[in-house]
């Protein structure tokens, strides 16, 4: 067994499948020994102390092996660890034995839980042939200027135009361009321009700036001799800021208004936003028949005067400052700069985000905690971030010298060839990357995002996993030396699982006892946390793919742009009379269903994402498809939910809000005809709409 993120680029990254509510609990009562398990989990009855009087693991001498007994996973459970080499058949036949022991109560295996390798690709770097050897560089470039460069056909582009003089030494080469690059004061260097091919002395960069960030350029002269090419030496660096019009303000308060409450309020703008320039802001509230009203503020909020008593009014705002003006939507339609290219958010057989947007964009205080690899600093993520936590046990696996910590910054997983996946930062964008007019915007922006990290470079295990849900939900957590991890601050209202196994894994040992991970569950339904996983990318029963085939989460499958099951996604099958497996379907991209998608998409899912190979290099943006974008969309929708109604219940999320809502397959897909695909696509705005009404 391998336990899988579930991105599906390649298909090798993974989701877990999860067993929600419509599923049946794990029937299978001898696993198939195709995962790996590096010991086990024991519950031993009430009063028996996991040591005995001897100072022996209870049990031992039942189960013929040399035990020894870690960490306290809370509800009875313990992990306990067995010397000697540990295969899932040794270890399923001490469970057996440990079974029988009249002072154990239950027994589960310490799964294994290891990431896919991502396929990628190396950049191989030639050795330097004679020839570039015999061309001697240019020096450097001179007088290098920047200076803003605003355009009014551009608005709200940010752009810089770099005017220098050329070399006055071309060394042996001639002058085939120049390299641009420029940088922020902590940033990494980045190409704006890898060749101009041009003689020309000035450059104006319109693309990846953003308005009240400090820039720093320089230029270098390319030179060649036959068909190579080598760089000159880099100018002295000189600094820039642009200005641009303001963004489209974003209402707080609703779009329509009376005479009761005369308060317009926006949510404050960053200084991008704002074009780095001072805005002023006018709201105006406009009905048939009556006079528009009108009033101005610096702030983010004015009271409009003289509105008619029982009067609805329409709220517009518009931002202002000397580069131009901008007005609310009367709809939330994000500024985000790939955001046409999300069309998971509103496409045909999206999920109508922007409906809901018109109710909720998410509510601070709902944090959603991601369990995966980690997150990586972004700046379409920084802003969303709550405190996390790592637990990692594995150093080596973890790779930042230790094992359980407060630093959830993934490390990367890279293996041989394959770059590491940043699988956790693309997840959580898809959850809560901000509305903040730069990349992209995710399910529930207005809502906290909290890393957790389960899987290092050789992935995790159960008991980490265990763990982690726990420290999630806000229950106590002990570490391996017994001490408590310090409780969480902000514990979730929603959990994302976007991982899973790619072999029949089962969640219970035993078919008439829950195992370890399903009382985890449990607890962390009871504390009021909905789980949401995902079904697995392996075209096989979602019953199989552990963790989600425990109980209870809500369990997702993947969809692609026609609104069909995606052809990697788990599915659900016939068990006792009923289709189980998979409890619903969102949008998870699918490469083999791109027809009308948007360009470049290829029907794929982008969102955060980091361009390091092997360590963390700059926050970027790409392209992923899998029941691990599937399960986090979901994850941003109960997020929604739970922002306009905090104290719905697991239950009262699913049979009351979401089940309900779903938006049935066409009936051409293959989802109609087989009912493989849980009850119908999250609809967003039905799920919020409907969540409003209850009381």
């Amino acid at each position: 067994m391998k336990f899988r993120l579930l991105s599906a680029i390649s298909i090798a990254l993974l989701s877990i499948s999860g067993v929600g509510p419509a599923q049946a609990a794990t029937k299978s009562a001898v696993p198939s020994f195709d995962f790996d398990t590096k010991g086990l989990i024991v519950k031993y009855e009430p009063g028996v102390s996991p040591v005995a009087r001897d100072g022996q693991p209870t049990g031992e001498n039942s189960a013929a092996a040399d035990l020894t007994v870690g960490r306290d996973l809370g509800s009875g459970w313990f992990t306990v660890a067995v010397s000697g080499r540990v295969t899932t058949e040794r270890a399923w036949q001490i469970a057996e034995r440990l079974k029988a022991d009249p002072r154990v109560a239950s027994v589960d295996l310490d799964r294994i839980i290891r990431p896919a390798a991502v396929g990628g690709s190396t950049v191989s770097r030639a050795e330097l042939n004679r020839a570039y050897a015999a061309l001697k560089p240019a020096s450097a470039v001179r007088a290098l200027k920047a200076v803003d460069a605003f355009s009014a056909a551009t608005p709200r582009v940010a752009r810089i135009k770099l005017s220098w003089q050329a070399p006055a030494n071309l060394g042996t080469g001639k002058l085939v361009g120049y390299k641009v690059s420029y940088k922020t004061a902590t940033g990494q260097w980045l190409v704006a321009s890898a060749n101009t091919r041009s003689k020309a002395t000035s450059y104006t960069i319109a693309k990846g700036l953003a308005a009240a960030t400090a820039y720093s350029f320089k230029v270098a002269a390319l030179t060649s001799a036959g068909s190579v090419i080598r760089a000159g030496a880099d100018s002295p660096m000189v600094s820039a800021l642009a200005t641009t019009a303001p963004a489209a303000p974003v209402l707080a308060s609703p779009l329509t208004i009376t005479a009761k409450i005369p308060t317009v309020s926006w949510v404050a703008q960053t200084p991008a936003q704002a074009g780095d320039l001072e805005v002023s802001y006018t709201a105006s509230a406009a009905a048939a028949g009556h006079n528009t009203v009108s009033c101005d503020s610096t702030s983010t909020s004015c009271q409009l005067p003289a509105l008619d008593p029982g009067v609805s009014y329409k709220v517009s705002v518009v931002a202002k400052n000397k580069r131009g003006q901008a007005q609310s939507a009367s709809e939330f339609i994000p500024q985000d700069a790939y955001y046409a290219k999300q069309w998971h958010l509103f496409g045909e057989h999206g999920i109508n985000a922007p409906a809901a947007w018109n109710i909720t964009t998410g509510s601070k205080s709902i944090v959603v905690a991601v369990l995966d690899t980690g997150i990586t600093k972004h700046p379409d993520l920084d802003s969303q971030v709550v405190p996390g936590y790592d637990f990692v046990s594995s150093a080596a696996s973890a790779r930042d010298g230790d094992g359980w910590d407060s630093d959830p910054t993934d490390q990367g997983d890279y293996s041989g060839a394959d770059s590491s996946s940043w699988h956790g930062t693309h997840v959580a964008g898809i959850i809560g990357a901000a509305a903040n007019s730069i990349g992209v915007i995710g399910v529930a922006p207005g809502v906290k995002i909290q890393p957790v990290r389960v899987l290092g470079a050789s992935g995790g295990s159960t008991s980490d996993l265990i763990s982690a849900l726990r420290w999630a939900a806000g229950l106590q957590v002990k570490d391996a030396n017994g001490n408590a991890v310090p409780v969480n601050p902000t514990p979730a209202k929603v959990i994302n699982i976007s991982m899973g196994t790619d072999t029949n894994t089962p969640c219970r040992l035993y078919v008439d006892q829950p195992g370890s991970t399903e009382v985890a569950l449990a607890a962390v339904k009871a504390a009021g946390v909905t789980t949401v996983t995902a079904a697995g990318n392996f075209n096989m029963p979602a019953s199989y793919s552990y963790p989600g085939n425990c109980v209870p989460t809500l369990n997702v499958g993947a969809t692609g742009f026609s609104g069909d099951r995606a052809a990697y996604s788990n599915y659900s099958t016939l068990n006792y009379g009923e289709m189980s497996g998979v409890d619903l379907s969102a949008p998870g991209g699918d490469h083999t269903d791109f027809v009308g998608a948007p360009a470049d998409t290829n029907g794929r899912i982008i969102s955060t994402r980091n361009d390091g190979r092997t360590t963390i290099g700059n926050p970027s943006y790409d392209y992923e498809e899998g029941t691990s974008m599937a399960s986090p969309v979901v994850a941003g929708v109960v997020a929604l939910v739970l922002s306009v109604k905090p104290n719905l219940t697991f239950d009262d999320i699913w049979t009351k809000v979401i089940s309900p809502t779903l938006t049935p397959f066409d009936a051409t897909t293959s989802c109609a005809a087989t009912k493989v695909c849980g009850g119908g696509i999250i609809n967003a705005s039905a799920a919020v709409a409907m969540a409003e009404t209850l009381p």
